[in-house]
């Protein structure tokens, strides 16, 4: 697999980015992610639409039900009301791929840095397509079968 790009498998799940603007609200967020069950992150962007940040669905979740999570469990604790908080109080820092870049790339961005999905991104930064860790398992069963 190590030789395989990430544009020949991006497309086997994910066929658009779950994108918002790094001014959204919770809510906005929260919809993203239930439109489409299996987006596991929503990628934030600029006003030039490049790519700032990810925030990852369990992010959100630890967000949104902070009070029913014991604090040794937190990722980050909540510091502002949750109807003043936006995309970009919550997002972690980006971690992308290219389509020239190859699954092994991929699979060990994901996996250092803990998360199941990958935003594809162009040279300017702009997401052009997603990677979700079950392409990468799709991709591993069709070549061993």
């Amino acid at each position: 697999m190590k030789r395989i790009k990430v544009s020949k498998v991006r497309k086997f799940i994910t066929q658009e980015a779950s994108i918002v603007d790094k001014h959204a609200g919770l809510m906005e967020i929260a919809k993203k992610i239930v439109e489409d069950p299996k987006t596991r992150s929503v990628y934030v962007v600029d006003k030039d639409n490049r790519l700032i940040g990810i925030i990852p669905v369990n992010f959100l979740a630890q967000y949104l039900f902070y009070e029913y999570i014991p604090d040794e469990f937190f990722y980050y604790k909540a510091v502002k009301p949750l109807e003043e908080v936006r995309a970009e109080d919550i997002m972690i820092p980006p971690v992308f791929v290219r389509e020239e870049d190859t699954l092994n790339i991929a699979f060990e961005k994901m996996a250092g840095n803990d998360l199941r999905e990958l935003p594809v991104v162009d040279n300017d930064m702009k997401i052009i397509g997603d990677l979700n860790i079950l392409e990468l398992i799709i991709a591993w069963v069709r070549l061993n079968s």
